[in-house]
């Protein structure tokens, strides 16, 4: 414990909250921590897939083409693009906890309202609000998760609790076989709002960022949470709390672009913005796709499962893979073989073939994804960790806003599905190129100018 506390200038007894929580025992509070941060984060699989699953059932029911559905898919994310930076920013100078709960309020109220739309406009507005919400939860639950877990549990509890996308896209294609025919897509949508529960729940148990405490200097809070986080741990009210970086006065956005954060955060953000194109446009129109190969709704919506149940094995191993050999070498491991799965989809006749192909498009597509947020958490000081990943992630979802607007277009323009389904897959070539630009490991932290 001596190694955890130091002297103050004031005569006051010094501790690192950052080393007291990297080196304390994974517990039921780090538990707790994740399990509803994972919660949090199966809302994105739900707004990613839902969609997809129900499409071709709306466009019936809307009168739509694929151009306007395509456009229809992407305008949550345009919501998305806003909401990332508004977040994570915010998160860093009023605190984590706070801006989640608001993101997920936000996100489940206007996903339910979907399912009350009278047509493409207000459907859209609707979109563009959840997804406004949606971008203040996963970027927030994986820096919370990432905060509060042991050191050397970190990258693999981070990427465990990211599969949370992958059970929110699982739920969604489930929902969707077992009751589209029987309730339609309104009551699908409807019932979203169940997902509210989770709200108190986070008030009530989820711990707010030690940044924050530290910063506003919410010492009884600290106290409380560092109990909790090492039962063994000895605090009194004569202790000084203080972060392994120290806190800034201003959240910092603009250092993310400076000096040698800029290539990172660049070549990062171009990462995510290609794996997520990629697997918002996929899971969107797949079912579709393979209705037009030939296939029933049922089998479509069957893709999106394979694609998702791979995640189960693809995460945890790209989790334990990135504590041993690296993210990097996960990453150069992950794209081509994303390349190859997807564009073969298209081309193989055999339906086993074709699910097997799909399966591996998850492994890798998914893996990739789990394992992003968590290794830009890696790259960047505790003091603006939420602003980096909320930025890298407004940037990634660009991608999401391009993908299936353009799918829909090349659709409508009756341009082969083999041909779609290769145009999904190239930005795994830009993204593989991209992580191998990014620098390891980061500069110190950026307060070193005051």
């Amino acid at each position: 414990m001596t190694n955890l506390m130091g002297g103050s200038p004031r005569g006051r007894l010094q501790v690192n909250v950052t080393e007291v929580i990297d080196s304390s025992s994974f517990n039921a509070f780090s538990m707790k921590v994740a399990l509803i941060c994972f919660l949090a984060i199966v809302f994105d699989g739900l707004d990613s897939a839902l969609f997809g699953t129900i499409l071709p059932a709306i466009m019936a029911d809307m009168k739509m083409g694929p151009a306007e559905a395509g456009l229809l898919g992407s305008v949550g994310h345009i919501g998305a693009v806003i909401g990332a930076a508004v977040f994570g920013i915010a998160a860093d100078a009023i605190g984590r906890k706070k801006m989640m709960i608001i993101g997920m309020t936000i996100f489940i109220i206007f996903s339910a309202a979907c399912g009350l739309t009278q047509g493409v406009v207000d459907f859209a507005i609707y979109r563009l609000i959840a997804g406004f919400g949606l971008a203040g939860i996963v970027p927030i639950a994986v820096a919370l998760v990432f905060e509060y877990t042991p050191l050397k549990w970190k990258s693999t509890i981070s990427s465990v609790s990211y599969t949370g996308i992958s059970v929110g896209v699982l739920l969604s294609a489930l929902v969707s076989i077992l009751l589209l025919s029987s309730v339609g897509w309104r009551t699908i949508m409807l019932g979203t709002i169940i997902g509210i529960v989770l709200v108190p729940v986070a008030i009530r148990h989820l711990p707010e960022s030690m940044t924050t405490l530290v910063n506003m200097n919410k010492n009884e809070s600290i106290r409380e949470v560092l109990k909790k986080v090492d039962t063994q741990f000895v605090t009194n009210e004569d202790q000084e709390y203080i972060l392994k970086e120290a806190p800034t006065a201003k959240v910092p956005l603009k250092t993310l672009f400076q000096d040698g954060y800029a290539g990172n955060t660049l070549f990062l953000g171009i990462g995510m913005l290609s794996i997520m194109m990629i697997t918002v446009t996929l899971t969107t129109w797949i079912a579709q796709l393979m209705v037009q190969r030939g296939y029933s709704l049922t089998m479509g919506i069957t893709f999106i499962l394979v694609f998702t149940g791979s995640n189960f094995i693809s995460t945890p191993l790209a989790g334990w893979l990135s504590g041993r050999i690296g993210y990097k070498k996960v990453f150069s491991i992950y794209m081509p073989i994303l390349f190859i799965s997807i564009s073969l989809i298209g081309v193989i006749q055999n339906l086993t073939g074709a699910l097997i192909c799909m399966f591996f498009a998850g492994f890798s597509a998914m893996g990739a994804t789990c394992i992003l947020l968590p290794y830009v958490g890696s790259l960047y000081p505790m003091n603006f960790r939420s602003s980096a990943m909320g930025v890298i992630y407004a940037i990634g979802r660009v991608g999401p806003i391009i993908g299936p607007a353009l799918a829909g277009f090349m659709l409508a323009a009756e341009i082969s599905v083999p041909a779609v389904l290769v145009s999904i897959a190239a930005p795994s070539v830009v993204a593989m190129i991209a992580f191998l630009q990014v620098k390891e490991p980061p500069l110190h932290s950026v307060n070193r100018n005051g």
